[in-house]
């Protein structure tokens, strides 16, 4: 009987990693878990008992240094509840491609995906899938249960890795016939298709297949199905199932094993079914003339643990040979004996360290060979950059001397175990801990590790992770790391973004603690992200509703209502007559005198009566007046007169045009105008805005004359003395223009003030964040 092996039959990567990974730790901190069987296949279980790892139903039945999750993944809440237990160590072993199926599953579900899951709904990775998909998914195992399923819009289809891959194929395109608009994702382990495809290579040279591997394994049954649509086939677990009968009908038998299936089964398997039709004609074809190789000291040889005492370990390292493994060249940690690391038929490599021949005894050592490994992959990972771990085994002024195993120890300093102060470092004591080795010296001994290291990688990555994610105009979460006079830091993902002062609310805010506390949880919405500064612009004021679009709706011109002086400024005062809405009241329309600064008869802080005289909803503008509002407004008609019998100059004469309809209603068209033109260049806050308002209307008032265009009310102000004669009058025509010259100067520097001022002053801020972000 010829029999050809598969190349990929047995263990896939990620199980094979999975156990080494096991193995490792049970050889480094002793006896361990698994919650649930690690794979599929009841030798693989056998195999790690005997080796001190088992499998419990229940975290809490957990036992030993550490508890494993599954290859097969589990729940987010069996997660969180694994992760809850004391004094033990958690090693998640699932699956890389499980993991990135869970995702998409979670992805799925925060975009309100109905989830379509092919797959067996009892195995153990279906039901994680379930769980991330926040419990709500649909699972079908063949295609008539998908046929008859009612698919509610907007759906994704996901699979089990270990599905049939020409059977989802089907699954996907009748998905696709009843949900067109679904989304389809192709989720099954490439190493299902690599070993069905070299079936139907294999196939074509055998004329039987035999599938190895256990019955509740669903990749095996997966591989079965393939290998009976070809050939003739078989499943067996061991060589003990070998049909013999069903064997023996074929010359060339293929053979194959699922990803869970260990590889010493499948040697056994295929060594049974070689020697089954062994022709053995005589003992002469068999040559036990075999030269006994006799171990040297130094060497470095394979054995297998024959018996455990409580001084020494028998190893049969061959040749009918028993080492003897003395407890004095093993490295035990405290509190551990011979019998806690090895157990009878352990595979084991140790260094012969003395022979004699005339009585047969052979003397081992485990530490030291254990040890250079160990250094060899200690340097490895620094030449490499991996990550590594080990134990906390004293905790000294200086930092932390660790434990790597087999014997070696090393060192690492305090500055480098957090990238935050640590006023205490007893908080690590006998913990496990994940580090980087930075130097490393074989010749010395010594052996630096950097915990910071991995910490600031993990916090860069993250960094750009957010920097990349965070979309301008998007609404997040974030929590207020620390405030400064120009506003608040707030941590939006290992990153903080900048909430400017002026961001904070819709009314003025003096400074961030009036309205915010250091680790509190606000919503903050993105302005502008710069990946290659790093630099994050938030706003807190416009998650919030404008006040602006409710204080238009209730207020119109002619109301009379009480604010709150906020400022006093050369033109005028700045009066808040709701939260977040300010009003201008113009210097002109704070008494019926002239009034040089607004501070002769206001005060800030103080409430005051205004009138509403202009809501401009576009601009987001109100005027406002108060001596309107106090009754002491002068109607224009009242103040006109006819010329006198003495054929003396009257107000009418002078300034009858002034107070034209006609004329006032063409120049506030130019005003708006003018300030529509000044709004697109002012993007700062609702104090800038207001400014160039201000200066129009000044401007206006100041390049007037009489009877050329209308004037603001400084003019009216001086009416009665310019009635009284016509040398008088005409002095007093020009002393407003005079006058207005004041008021240009003192729109100039407001101008400047309010605005250039306030650009200096966020450069400045800038400035001061990058310095305080640098240190």
């Amino acid at each position: 009987m010829q029999v050809i092996l598969a190349d990929k039959a047995g263990f896939c990567s990620g199980v094979n990693r999975a156990i080494n990974h096991l193995l490792d730790q049970a050889a480094q901190h002793g006896s361990g878990s698994t919650f649930g069987p690690l794979v599929h296949n009841e030798e693989v279980v056998d195999y790690l008992k005997q080796r001190s790892v088992t499998s419990v139903e229940k975290p809490e039945q957990a036992q030993g240094s550490f508890l494993a999750i599954r290859t097969h993944g589990v729940t987010p809440e069996m997660q969180e509840r694994v992760h809850k237990l004391d004094n033990i160590t958690i090693i998640d072993l699932t699956c890389p491609r499980v993991q990135r199926v869970q995702k998409k599953a979670a992805q799925l579900r925060e975009f309100g995906f109905n989830i379509i899951i092919f797959g067996n709904p009892e195995h153990p990775e279906v039901k994680g899938l379930i769980g991330w998909a926040g419990g709500e998914a649909t699972v079908v195992s063949t295609l008539e249960e998908l046929e008859n399923l009612v698919i509610e819009t907007p759906a994704g289809l996901i699979a089990q890795t270990t599905s049939d891959p020409e059977l989802y194929e089907k699954v996907k395109k009748t998905f696709k016939v009843k949900n067109p608009d679904g989304q389809v994702y192709d989720t099954l382990c490439p190493e299902t298709r690599l070993r069905q495809g070299e079936i139907i290579n294999l196939a074509k040279r055998v004329d039987a297949l035999v599938v190895v591997g256990s019955e509740s394994s669903a990749n095996t049954k997966a591989l079965y199905d393939c290998c009976r649509q070809l050939k003739p086939s078989c499943r067996i677990n061991n060589a003990r199932e070998l049909p013999r009968s069903f064997l023996r009908q074929y010359e060339i038998i293929g053979v194959t094993a699922g990803a869970s299936t260990p590889p010493w089964t499948i040697k056994e398997v295929v060594e049974s079914m070689e020697n089954e039709n062994l022709d053995v004609k005589n003992e002469e074809q068999f040559d036990f003339d075999v030269e006994v190789k006799v171990a040297q000291v130094g060497e470095q040889v394979a054995g297998k643990v024959a018996r455990v005492t409580d001084e020494e370990v028998y190893v049969d390292i061959g040749a009918k040979t028993e080492a003897i493994l003395p407890a004095s060249e093993v490295h035990l940690e405290e509190g551990k004996g011979l019998a806690d690391i090895f157990t009878p038929e352990d595979d084991i490599e140790v260094t012969v360290l003395e022979t004699d021949e005339q009585e047969g005894k052979v003397v081992v050592s485990h530490k030291r060979l254990a040890r250079d490994k160990r250094l060899k992959e200690i340097e490895e990972a620094y030449n490499e950059d991996t990550t590594m771990e080990g134990k906390v085994k004293q905790v000294v002024s200086a930092g932390l001397v660790i434990d790597l195993g087999s014997g070696v120890e090393s060192f690492m300093p305090g500055s480098l175990v957090d990238i935050r102060y640590i006023p205490d470092f007893n908080e690590f004591k006998d913990q496990t801990l994940q580090f980087k080795v930075i130097e490393f010296n074989r010749e010395k001994g010594k052996i630096i590790l950097s915990r910071k290291k991995i910490l600031e990688e993990e916090a860069a990555m993250k960094k750009e992770e957010t920097l990349n994610s965070l979309e301008v105009g998007s609404t997040i979460t974030g929590t207020v790391k620390r405030l400064t006079n120009f506003g608040a830091f707030v941590d939006v993902g290992n990153i903080d973004g900048l909430v400017h002062i002026s961001e904070l609310a819709w009314e003025r805010i003096g400074h961030p603690s009036e309205v915010l506390s250091t680790g509190e949880q606000i919503e903050v919405k993105v302005l502008e992200v710069i990946p290659e500064k790093e630099r994050i612009s938030l706003s807190i004021r416009k998650t919030q509703p404008d006040p602006w679009t409710r204080t238009i709706e209730e207020l119109e011109s002619g109301q009379i209502i009480t604010g709150k002086i906020t400022r006093l400024v050369n033109f005028g005062a700045f009066i808040e007559i709701r939260p977040g809405v300010e009003g201008l009241a113009h210097i002109s329309q704070l008494a019926d005198y002239h009034v040089n600064h607004p501070s002769e008869i206001l005060k800030e802080g103080k409430e005051v009566e205004v009138k509403i005289l202009e809501v401009k909803p576009k601009a987001k503008r109100i005027s406002l007046s108060v001596k309107e509002a106090r009754g002491a407004a002068v109607e224009p008609q009242e103040a006109e007169a006819e010329e006198t019998e003495d054929g003396s100059v009257t107000l009418g004469d002078v300034f009858g045009n002034l107070f034209d309809k006609e004329q006032l209603t063409a120049a506030q068209e130019e005003q708006d105008e003018q300030e529509e033109q000044e709004e697109q260049a002012v993007q700062e806050e609702q104090k800038e805005e207001v400014q160039p308002e201000i200066i129009d209307e000044t401007v206006e008032a100041s390049g007037s004359e009489p009877g050329e265009s209308p004037v603001e009310t400084p003019l009216s102000e001086d009416e009665p003395e310019i009635a009284e004669s016509e040398d008088e009058s005409s002095a007093e025509t020009e002393a407003p223009v005079e006058e207005t010259v004041e008021p240009d100067e003192a729109v100039e520097e407001p101008e400047v003030t309010e605005a250039e001022t306030e650009e200096q002053e966020k450069e400045q801020e800038e400035e001061q964040e990058e310095e305080e972000e640098k240190e």
